[in-house]
C-alpha cells in the first residue's frame, strides 16, 4: 500500500476510534436541539455520535455474516479471490476477469444502494453516475454505427484508452433501437437493483418496531406516527399544496395495505419520490421480507428503470435531438446563435468516440465544473448522512432516559 492510500485510511479509521472513545452518552431531548446537531455547529459531539452508529451497525452486520453458513460460503470465496489478486503469481490470470466483474457489480448496485437509502439524504447516483453513462452510451453508439465498443471499464472513476471507443470495427447498416438499448441495460439495471437494497432499512427498523410493539406495547413506531402526524398537519394545513402532499400520502399508506405485494410493485416501477412511505408502511404492517423486497426488486430494477433506459436512449437519439435543437433555436433570439453553436459543441463531443486524439486531449472547462459538482454532491451526501445518523442516535439515547425516568 503506498503512503498516500495509507494516509486515506488512516486519519479516517483515527477520527472514528476518537469519535467511539468520546462519544456522547445522552442525547438531546428535543427535536429542536437535535436539528442543531450539525457538523459546522458541533463536530465532535456529531463525530462521536456518527462513530457510535457506524462502528456498531458494523457489528451487528459482521456477527449476522458470521452466524449465517450461506452468507459465509458466499463471502468468503469471493474476498478469498479478490485479495489473491494483489498476491503475484501464475493465478493472478485466472482472477483478474472474475474480480473486474465483482468490481463491476459492487460499482453499480453500490451507487443504486447510495441513491435510495438514508431516508431523503440518498446520493441521487442515478443523476450523476447511471444516466450520462447511458447517454454516453447512447451517443457514441450513434457516432460508430455499431455497439461493439467497450464501456465496461467506466467505473470506480476510471479511464482507459479503449472506454467508448469505436475501435476498428465496421459501421452496422442495421444498428437498431434495441442493440443500442441492451448495450446500456446491464449497469442500469444493476444500479436499479441497488436501489432496491437501499430500501431494505426503512423497511427493517418500522418492522422491528412492530414486533419490539408486540412485546412492549408502551413502545411506539416513530417512524409511522410520524407520518400520520403530516399527514393530519397537512389535512388542516391551509396551503394547497401541503393539502396535496397530505392527500398523497394518505392514499399510498391506505393503497400499500390493501393491495400488498402488488402495491409495493406499482410504486416501484416508476420514479416515486415518496417510495420511503412503502418501506416505513410494510414494516408497520408486518409484510414478510422477501414479499416486501421481491416486488421492491422487481418494480425498481426490472420495471422503472429498464423503462428510464428507454426514455433516455429515445431523447438522445439523432432524430430527437434535432427536434430538442429546433425547439431551442425558435426559443431564443436569433443574433445569440445558439443552433449552431449547440450543433458544434455536439460533433465536438461526438468525435471522441471516433478519434483518440480528441478523447486524450486535456479535459475542457465543462468537464472540469461537472468533475468539481461531482465532488460538492458526493460531499454533501456524506455530511448528511452523519449528520442524520448523529440526530439519530441522540435521539435514541433521549428516548431510553426518558424511559428509565417514568
Amino acid at each position: 500500500m503506498d503512503p498516500a492510500t495509507a494516509l486515506y485510511v488512516a486519519i479516517p479509521a483515527l477520527l472514528l476510534a476518537i469519535g467511539y472513545t468520546f462519544a456522547p452518552t445522552q442525547g438531546e431531548s428535543t427535536a429542536e436541539q437535535r436539528a442543531k446537531l450539525v457538523l459546522w455547529r458541533r463536530p465532535l459531539t456529531v463525530l462521536g455520535h456518527f462513530s457510535v452508529v457506524l462502528i456498531d451497525t458494523f457489528k451487528s452486520y459482521f456477527g449476522y455474516v458470521l452466524s449465517s453458513p450461506l452468507l459465509m460460503g458466499i463471502i468468503i470465496p469471493l474476498v478469498a479471490v479478490y485479495v489473491s489478486s494483489f498476491i503475484e503469481g501464475p493465478h493472478v490470470e485466472f482472477v483478474e476477469k472474475p474480480v473486474f466483474y465483482m468490481e463491476f457489480v459492487v460499482w453499480w448496485v453500490g451507487l443504486g444502494v447510495l441513491s435510495s437509502i438514508g431516508l431523503g439524504t440518498g446520493m441521487h447516483s442515478g443523476f450523476l453516475f447511471t444516466f450520462p453513462h447511458v447517454i454516453e452510451t447512447t451517443l457514441a453508439a450513434q457516432a460508430c454505427g455499431h455497439v461493439e465498443f467497450e464501456t465496461f471499464s467506466n467505473m470506480w472513476w476510471i479511464k482507459t484508452e479503449t472506454q467508448f471507443q469505436c475501435a476498428d470495427y465496421p459501421k452496422d447498416p442495421n444498428l437498431t433501437f434495441t442493440a443500442i438499448m441492451m448495450k446500456a441495460m446491464l449497469p442500469a439495471v444493476l444500479w436499479g437493483c441497488g436501489t432496491a437494497i437501499g430500501e431494505i432499512p426503512p423497511y427493517a427498523i418500522s418492522l422491528a418496531a412492530r414486533n419490539a410493539r408486540k412485546a412492549n406495547s408502551d413502545i411506539s413506531d416513530e417512524q409511522f406516527d410520524e407520518i400520520q402526524g403530516d399527514i393530519k398537519s397537512a389535512e388542516a394545513s391551509k396551503n394547497v399544496l401541503m393539502r396535496t402532499k397530505g392527500a398523497i400520502e394518505k392514499w399510498m399508506v391506505d393503497f400499500l395495505q390493501r393491495n400488498g405485494f402488488m402495491g409495493v410493485l406499482l410504486m416501484a416501477a416508476w420514479p416515486n419520490a415518496f417510495f420511503d412511505l412503502c418501506g416505513i408502511c410494510c414494516g408497520h404492517f408486518g409484510m414478510p421480507f422477501w414479499k416486501f423486497f421481491g416486488a421492491t426488486l422487481i418494480g425498481k430494477g426490472f420495471m422503472k428503470v429498464p423503462m428510464q433506459v428507454v426514455v433516455i436512449v429515445t431523447a438522445f437519439s439523432e432524430s430527437y435531438l434535432k427536434v430538442v435543437l429546433g425547439i431551442v433555436t425558435r426559443v431564443t433570439p436569433e443574433s445569440w446563435g445558439i443552433e449552431p453553436k449547440l450543433v458544434k459543441a455536439l460533433d465536438k463531443y461526438k468525435s471522441k468516440f471516433v478519434n483518440k486524439s480528441v478523447a486524450n486531449q486535456a479535459p475542457n472547462v465543462f468537464k472540469r465544473l461537472w468533475a468539481g459538482f461531482l465532488v460538492c454532491a458526493i460531499g454533501y451526501f456524506l455530511i448528511s448522512c452523519i449528520e442524520q445518523f448523529a440526530q439519530q442516535r441522540a435521539a435514541t439515547l433521549a428516548r431510553k432516559k426518558k424511559s428509565k425516568t417514568q
